[in-house]
């Protein structure tokens, strides 16, 4: 399983997520696969029980890859946030695995926004039409987004196992998102109507939406299982 981990986690581009359901999105994939065929994008197990007849030609580093869980622990993690959250097994897994492989979501089709509405804490918006070297260039911005915030926003969630009241947690990882955000200010000078380009997702952020959750949280290894809530990027792809 670690071994898995480790052979992947260098060259991964980003982890792919998309409704398995939405009509066309196999066409979709077509350009994920031209746009990073010399990278790798990480497929979680479950999005693969779900649809592996979008990836089985192009598998083995062609550009997917399967993930894996690098401990056992984080299995248990992603049904926490899948029954506290309310969403489905491949967004819980998806979040989970990026955390750990510190890598962007890939958010394909259009149904992706509203599959991740209950763990979106913000979002960057588009106001240009992004020719392929300026989405380049923003897809590399957002990765750069979780390297820089990984470790912090880790070390963060491991405060929620001992602290009483979480909201200056929260507080602290809006303001964060919030400079975050900057770096992307040539997404703001255009004239198009805006549209979404990239979601923050944090499910440390939605701790006070569910009662429950901090209780079942604090019975799962803190150490590892922190090293699934590290803050995202979710880079739309439509």
């Amino acid at each position: 399983m670690f071994s898995r981990y480790a052979a992947v986690v260098k060259n991964l581009r980003g982890i792919l997520l998309f409704d398995a359901d939405e009509k066309g999105v196999k066409g979709l994939l077509d350009s994920v696969v031209r746009r990073f065929k010399y990278r790798n994008v990480g497929v979680s197990p479950s999005m693969l029980d779900r649809r592996m007849d979008c990836f089985e030609e192009h598998l083995g580093g062609k550009p997917f890859v399967e993930l894996a869980y690098p401990v056992k622990g984080l299995i248990k993690l992603t049904r926490l946030i899948e029954s506290e959250f309310g969403v489905e097994r491949i967004v819980a897994e998806g979040v989970v695995l990026a955390s750990v492989h510190v890598s962007p979501i890939l958010g394909v089709g259009k149904n992706v926004i509203d599959l991740l509405e209950p763990l979106e804490v913000d979002r960057v918006e588009s106001r240009v039409e992004l020719k392929p070297r300026d989405l380049k260039l923003h897809m590399r911005i957002a990765d750069y987004s979780v390297l820089d915030l990984y470790q912090w926003s880790v070390e963060g969630a491991r405060r929620l196992w001992h602290v009483r009241d979480p909201h200056e947690l929260v507080r602290e990882r809006r303001e964060r998102i919030a400079g975050d955000k900057r770096r992307y200010w040539r997404l703001q000078r255009g004239d198009t109507s805006p549209s979404p380009f990239l979601l923050y997702v944090d499910p440390v952020q939605r701790v006070t939406s569910s009662k429950s959750f901090l209780k079942r949280l604090r019975r799962l290894p803190e150490e590892e299982t922190a090293a699934g809530l590290a803050i995202l990027t979710v880079v739309l792809l439509r």
